[in-house]
């Protein structure tokens, strides 16, 4: 391993480097945010203990912001993705839907999943809200959006809620890659995760549909 790098004389306090938080957030969701010392953060991303105190005012703020660039990388590549689509709101919600899912399906992210529920969510609530709002609740207003845009253009029922849709569809699709992918459950009870992803989706798009609008309510 090359010796640690000092700080960059021209680094500037808050542009952290991306591969910085990216490391940070490995390490965190790997082994624990208690059980994590600096030093260890700072020897996986080639750095100096020092570098990351210029960069960061502590261990927890260094958490927070690894966080909310892991959720703006991925909002920004979809928004960017979404931009250039020009199908139906079908068809960028089935896109949305299955981006989100490859994300969590890859392996790192049920390190994560538990960093947050399990850790973070107890012991930094506001850290958990951060993580909330510019993830979870994001990915409900984007879906949400997507919906009333189908409503709008006649492809949707129009007595469709989008922001309970637009919840159990992405909290649903969220657990059940949890369950299966991360958590053991596909062991008990088998299912291939494509079939999982593609199944709901099916059936959430089918329950959008204005073929199967549903009578007034009395």
């Amino acid at each position: 391993m090359s010796a640690p790098r000092d700080l960059p004389q021209k680094a500037k306090p808050g542009a952290a480097p991306h591969a910085l938080l990216d490391t940070a957030f490995h390490v965190f969701a790997t082994r624990g945010y208690r059980a994590v010392r600096l030093e260890e953060v700072a020897e996986a991303a080639g750095m100096t203990k020092g570098a990351i105190y210029y960069y960061f005012d502590s261990k927890e703020d260094l958490l927070r912001r690894a966080l909310q660039h892991r959720h703006r990388d991925i909002f920004a590549e979809i928004s960017e993705a979404l931009a250039a689509e020009r199908g139906p709101a079908s068809a960028k919600i089935r896109f949305v839907l299955r981006k989100v899912w490859l994300r969590w399906s890859e392996p790192g992210w049920g390190h994560a999943f538990r960093l947050i529920v399990g850790e973070v969510s107890v012991e930094f609530p506001a850290i958990f809200r951060i993580w909330a709002e510019e993830g979870p609740i994001q990915g409900w207003e984007l879906v949400r959006a997507l919906i009333e845009e189908g409503i709008a253009a006649g492809e949707f029922r129009q007595d469709v809620d989008a922001d309970v849709a637009a919840r159990l569809v992405l909290s649903g699709l969220m657990l059940q890659a949890a369950l299966h992918v991360h958590l053991g459950l596909a062991e008990l009870a088998p299912c291939d995760h494509d079939r999982i992803f593609d199944s709901a989706v099916d059936l959430f798009m089918h329950g959008l549909s204005v073929t199967h609008q549903l009578p007034a309510r009395a």
